[in-house]
């Protein structure tokens, strides 16, 4: 799997950062943005609390949900529903859905208000209990599935969802790929050898980072 050095992230970031403000959004959901920043800010000062992704990564999610017009979105770990905030709001450029799924209860309740208060809560799906348990059972199939939970346990979930529920043309988002990577690294080696994936380590942050990996169409 390719390690992003330094120097070649910082430009491809650049380039995608350019790219995202030439975009042409629709005004009403850049004011979206603008409307929610007290919640994000109120959520992002708890963040190491309720282990959620920071804001750059955040808009990395949300660029990557409208750069491939995503519409079927699967979140495992919705936490307090800070990272499914960005992935509804690329959702709704789109046109899309999320399925979120969060083990706790208590978080569960908070995503759904917090989803509440940033007007986004049509976009998403909330099921509360095992992810191991709910994955299999799931119809799918997704375009895009986020994974923030069980570390160490990824080639269980690629279980559950390869292939019919991660078709071709889907992209497989791992958070914490570097913090975590020695957990990780049996299933960084297998989807990195899989010969239907391209996979690489992504990280916006130069802290923390993502393993993204698609799956060919041919």
């Amino acid at each position: 799997m390719r390690q992003w050095k330094r120097r070649d992230f910082i430009a491809m970031a650049a380039g995608a950062l350019s790219w995202q403000a030439l975009s042409a959004e629709a005004p009403s959901l850049r004011e979206r943005e603008r409307t929610i920043e007290p919640l994000l800010r109120e959520l992002e000062a708890t963040r190491h609390q309720f282990a959620n992704v920071p804001r750059e990564d955040g808009r990395f999610l949300n660029l990557l949900v409208k750069a491939t017009g995503a519409k079927r979105v699967l979140e495992v770990g919705t936490s307090n529903g800070y990272s499914a905030i960005w992935l509804c709001l690329a959702l709704e450029e789109t046109g899309g859905h999320l399925t979120t799924i969060e083990i706790l209860p208590e978080r569960v309740k908070m995503a759904q208000e917090n989803l509440k208060r940033a007007g986004l809560a049509h976009r998403a799906t909330f099921l509360q209990g095992d992810a191991h348990q709910i994955v299999p059972t799931l119809k799918g199939p997704f375009d895009f599935v986020f994974l923030d939970a069980d570390k160490g346990r990824e080639r269980d979930y690629f279980g559950y969802l390869y292939p019919d529920k991660l078709p071709k043309g889907s992209l497989l988002v791992i958070h914490n790929a570097i913090r975590f990577r020695n957990a990780m690294q049996p299933f960084l080696d297998f989807i990195r050898q899989h010969p239907e994936f391209d996979s690489l380590i992504v990280s916006v942050t130069m802290d923390d980072g993502f393993s993204v990996s698609y799956r060919r169409r041919a």
